[in-house]
């Protein structure tokens, strides 16, 4: 991987103009609904971050099972415990309809990284060789392994001093075919996924910090009640690397913070009124005390021009279907879009009705899955740039309308992918217009009035816990 692209890159936008410079109106910001926050505890906040996190999300990968290794497409990502104390990472992999595949467990001792390659586990069954277990001997600054957690509460260690490193045959077989065409031998006929052809495997990864070594998915009974905890000490990055087209883009994952911090199910609870599992917990419940994540995103695009440029965007969306669905996921493959509004650089706003100023994307016509990457030039999904710009601005409601609250939109989160000249290549968060608890976002006004695009009220959740 070339460590000089990032700065090429930044060199060649900064040549191309203003392209790529985020227009000061739709940057996000820390308003709240009665102008201050509702308390002053730091643990009201439903802004994401990258701060240590109890939670880390990758919102999407990708790796080429057809090449030779070091040859194709694939993603890595590093989990670090910034803390002295140990952890247990728990990951779980899961398709781009919303189904769990494979988890396993990696053992941090204090202070400890551990890299992955989405290419080793998928396609060489390989997840990490030989990793760390509870046995293994802790650096100079890390507590003992039996130490516990920073909050208290002690590890069950039984199952960690064995951890998986290989994945079994058959295991194997229906990981990648769940990943490739989207069918698993245990789901029969059920599509557990979209297809993608049997060389390409797509999904997304979440990594939570838990008491035990166990085998146990976040749609199992309990997983929220006796397995996860709330230690915020992760912190965590990805690399998408494309060895054939010489491209490489890295960026931090999602940091999903567990507000109060701390403890076990029982010891706190949360002022969020949903979470970011609450699909997953009876009645949408909130024991996971994990921060909830936007709906709207502002995200900068460049599509062509003399340096060949291309923008496509990552997007990770919130399923419908919850801990009981089993195989029936298919809700997930196609999850409706509530507007989408491209910008260019001369202001003028492109929808999917070209009379209109602002108008919502065609109900029943433009749908995502739970995970994907589109080009910013698929029309078939976002709006055409029909004034000969090339570059400019999304204004984005990812809300897919079927939040069991009415209350609350989805869940989203915008990755932009940006390459250049054959040569450059980098990723960077959208800016996120509204937090996990802001209102739903209306759609706008076809006509320009009210209501307009713009920040939403970034509000927290009222009283102390």
């Amino acid at each position: 991987m070339k460590k000089a692209f990032v700065w090429a890159l930044m060199a060649t936008l900064a040549v191309a103009g203003s392209a790529f410079a985020v227009p000061s109106k739709v940057t996000a910001n820390a308003t709240f609904a009665s102008g201050s926050p509702a308390t002053t505890n730091n643990d009201d906040s439903c802004d994401i971050s990258v701060a240590p996190a109890a939670t880390l999300l990758l919102p999407y990968f990708e790796v080429d099972m057809s090449a030779a290794p070091g040859v194709g497409d694939t993603t890595l990502f590093t989990v670090t415990n910034v803390s002295q104390y140990p952890a247990i990472a728990h990951v779980t992999i899961w398709t781009d309809r919303s189904f769990p595949v494979l988890d396993f467990n990696i053992f941090l001792t204090g202070y400890d990284v551990q890299s992955i390659n989405m290419y080793d586990i998928i396609v060489r069954g390989r997840i990490a060789e030989p990793g760390t277990s509870s046995n293994t001997d802790e650096g100079d600054r890390s507590l003992d392994n039996t130490a516990g957690t920073p909050s208290g509460v002690a590890l069950d260690l039984a199952n960690c001093n064995r951890l998986a490193v290989r994945v079994p045959a058959d295991l194997l077989a229906d990981l990648q075919s769940a990943l490739t065409v989207g069918t698993t031998a245990g789901c029969g006929s059920a599509r557990v996924g979209n297809n993608h052809g049997a060389g390409t495997a797509i999904g997304y990864v979440t990594i939570d910090v838990t008491e035990s070594c166990s085998t146990s998915l976040p749609t199992d009974t309990g997983y929220f009640t006796s397995e996860i905890l709330y230690d915020n000490v992760l912190v965590g990055d990805y690399q998408q690397v494309d060895p054939a087209n010489n491209f490489a883009m890295g960026n931090p994952m999602v940091h999903i913070r567990a507000i109060p911090e701390g403890g076990t199910a029982t010891t706190a609870l949360t002022n969020f009124d949903r979470t970011f599992y609450s699909r997953y917990q009876t009645g949408g419940g909130t024991a996971d005390r994990r921060q909830p994540l936007p709906s709207t995103f502002a995200a900068r695009w460049i599509s062509g021009g003399t340096g060949a440029f291309n923008t496509s965007y990552k997007i990770w969306r919130e399923g419908t279907t919850g801990a009981t669905a089993g195989c029936a996921v298919s809700a997930n493959a196609a999850l409706a879009v509530s507007e989408l509004v491209r910008f260019d650089e001369a202001e003028n706003p492109e929808t999917f009705t070209p009379d209109d100023i602002i108008s919502p994307a065609p109900e029943g016509d433009v749908s995502l899955p739970e995970t994907s990457n589109t080009d910013v030039a698929d029309t078939s999904i976002f709006p055409a740039a029909d004034d000969g710009d090339v570059a400019g601005w999304m204004y984005l409601n990812l809300d897919n309308g079927n939040t069991t609250d009415g209350d609350f939109a989805s869940q989203n989160w915008v990755i932009v992918s940006m390459e250049a000249e054959g040569r450059y290549a980098v990723d960077f968060d959208a800016a996120w217009l509204g937090n996990g608890c802001s209102p739903v976002a209306p759609v706008t006004d076809e006509d320009g009035g009210d209501p307009a695009i713009g920040p939403a009220d970034n509000i927290t959740p009222g009283g102390a816990v």
